[in-house]
């Protein structure tokens, strides 16, 4: 499986629990579609939060995100460095 950066623009008034909630939310619908949600990070002061996902496709990813009505500004395949 490879891994994938989902990219989100933050809605301008969102707090943490609002932005954790929706984490939350995409994991359920993530490891029910089979996938591994591996973690998230945010900023509220640039507005974009960041979430990796191990999946066998950026369609599935998407689709997941769909479910949980995450908007995303893209999906993007990233290798790891180690």
């Amino acid at each position: 499986m490879a891994i994938f950066l989902g990219v989100h623009k933050l809605d301008p008034g969102m707090d943490d629990t609002q932005v954790a909630e929706g984490f939350g939310k995409y994991k359920e619908k993530a490891v029910a579609k089979g996938l591994r949600p591996i973690g998230a990070v945010y900023s509220m002061e640039k507005g974009f939060a960041y979430c990796q996902t191990e999946a066998v496709s950026a369609e599935l990813v998407r689709q997941a995100h769909q479910e949980a009505e995450i908007p995303l500004e893209d999906v993007i395949e990233v290798k790891p460095l180690t």
